[in-house]
């Protein structure tokens, strides 16, 4: 897969940089994700699932932020090979309980027509669970 990176960036990969950045901006979001989007999220990672749908990623997936102070997605390494972008990178956090939390994951971004369809994630939940430990 060619390599891209932001100092090298095309219409896709500066697409996906927009959505992290837009830092749980709707607005931002939406203009980004199409509405028939579809979110494959690793099982063992809070709300893990497949969700259909913007309404449903929003709504139903992005409830998890409710277990964290902060937290936040860094994309690191961006690759893009036609309608696909891979990024590496890390999340960073703190859990309610004021533990901090980094965790490393890949993103495996498809676009159509400028916008996000899907995304696959996986990442090492292991960090992840024990912030979250009671």
């Amino acid at each position: 897969m060619p390599a891209r990176s932001s100092a090298r960036s095309s219409a896709q990969i500066e697409t996906v940089q927009r959505f992290y950045g837009a830092k749980g901006d709707l607005d931002v979001i939406r203009s980004v994700v199409a509405d028939d989007a579809q979110w494959d999220v690793v099982e063992d990672f809070p709300n893990g699932g497949v969700y259909d749908g913007l309404d449903a990623i929003i709504g139903d997936f992005f409830g998890f932020f409710s277990h964290f102070r902060e937290f936040h997605a860094l994309g690191d390494e961006f690759y893009e090979d036609g309608d696909r972008v891979v990024v590496l990178g890390r999340y960073t956090g703190v859990s309610q309980a004021g533990r901090p939390v980094t965790s490393r994951f890949a993103h495996f971004f498809t676009l159509r027509d400028g916008k996000i369809v899907r995304l696959q994630q996986t990442c090492d939940t292991v960090p992840i669970a024990r912030a979250l430990e009671e």
